[in-house]
């Protein structure tokens, strides 16, 4: 056997060996009860390396995962869609991240301490806490411009999804429109992402669509603030598509451009993975830090979760992707979250 032929024949055995590990992960999270299912991507700019399905699409373990099965995004909604409607406001030049963020909203009735920014409230800095008082169906909207902090800029990180209800009315006020026109006509279509818009979906395929037991029902947010809306808001609602959130990503490590078509500036890019201080893990939406990356990913690496049992990572450095949508079905939110950074670094893996 030639040189070659045994350099082939030993790389195959190692991607074997590491595809092994990979699937019998994926078997004892199901088994353990870390999660029902899930699909799984990684892939370069050029095009996706590994796509897999694995257990199932409900609770009762009865229905297989297919590979094109639609996840409720939950807090991931906050990156591939409201940061992005706010990146397209900074590109037109309405909106200045470092302006307060009142200068948007006018009508903003709350106490402020002192005068927070639209960065502020990006990277979960703005002393805003995560309590919902806000959440009362029909007039979620119309309450969080009563919604106040309860601490000064920057004393603390603490995630809030009041910030990005708040950033979602100022990217429809800028825009004239609500979230899910604004994404669908500006992203979502031009990258083809047929798969992705805003609940409540219109014809919800049952063969398809996770029923999440929150909502209990097909196509329906899971998180009460954008269940009770009835409009879009911008710390969750989106549904997705593994490969559609593919795309998404191949967009972004090709600095903006898909198909030879500019989404998103260069520098719009740049900023979103530019994280100004430590304070908060959060660069501008999405979080650059180490504690959220899979050990194979670089420090550069963009990610955000979201609480149904969703990650998503883009490593500019490596100019690799990975997405891991799965139906959570553990109570332990962090356990998995660190089951699905396990899963990712064992995917990529499977790609060397």
């Amino acid at each position: 056997m030639s040189k070659a032929n045994e350099l082939e024949n030993s790389g195959a055995a190692a991607i074997g060996v590491r595809t092994r590990a990979l699937e019998e992960y994926l078997d004892r999270t199901v088994s353990e009860g870390l999660n029902a299912g899930g699909v799984i991507a990684v892939g370069t700019p050029d095009g996706t390396k590994l796509l897999k399905p694995f257990g199932w699409m409900d609770a009762a373990h009865s229905v297989r995962m297919p590979a094109d099965a639609i996840f409720d995004l939950a807090s991931v909604t906050k990156v591939v869609g409201t940061t992005t409607a706010l990146a397209i406001c900074m590109e037109r030049g309405l909106l200045d991240p470092d302006a307060p963020f009142t200068a948007y909203l006018p009508d903003y009735r709350g106490t402020l301490i002192e005068p927070v920014t639209i960065r502020d409230l990006s990277r979960h800095i703005s002393g805003f806490p995560n309590e919902k008082p806000y959440d009362v169906v029909g007039e979620v909207v119309e309450r969080i411009l009563d919604f106040s902090p309860v601490r000064p800029v920057g004393e603390m990180y603490e995630y809030s999804c009041g910030n990005y209800i708040m950033l979602g009315v100022i990217a429809e006020r800028l825009l004239g429109t609500d979230l899910n026109t604004i994404c669908v006509n500006n992203v979502f279509s031009p990258l083809e992402m047929t798969d992705t818009r805003w609940a409540p979906l219109p014809d919800p395929d049952p063969s398809r669509v996770i029923r999440y037991y929150e909502s209990g029902t097909f196509g329906i947010a899971s998180d009460p603030p954008a269940r009770n809306a009835n409009h879009p808001v911008g710390n969750a609602g989106l549904f997705s598509t593994v490969e559609d959130i593919a795309v998404f990503c191949r967009m972004i490590l090709a600095r903006g451009v898909h198909n030879g078509r500019r989404i998103l500036s260069e520098n719009v890019i740049d900023f979103l993975g530019t994280r100004p201080d430590t304070r908060s893990p959060v660069a501008f939406g999405w979080r650059v830090d180490s504690t959220y990356k899979a050990p194979s990913l670089s420090n550069r690496t963009l990610s955000h979760t979201g609480w149904t049992g969703n990650t998503v990572w883009i490593d500019p450095e490596k100019q690799l992707y990975v997405v891991v949508l799965t139906y959570r079905s553990t109570g332990d939110h962090d356990k998995a979250q660190e089951v699905r950074i396990n899963i990712a670094d064992l995917a990529v893996k499977c790609c060397q």
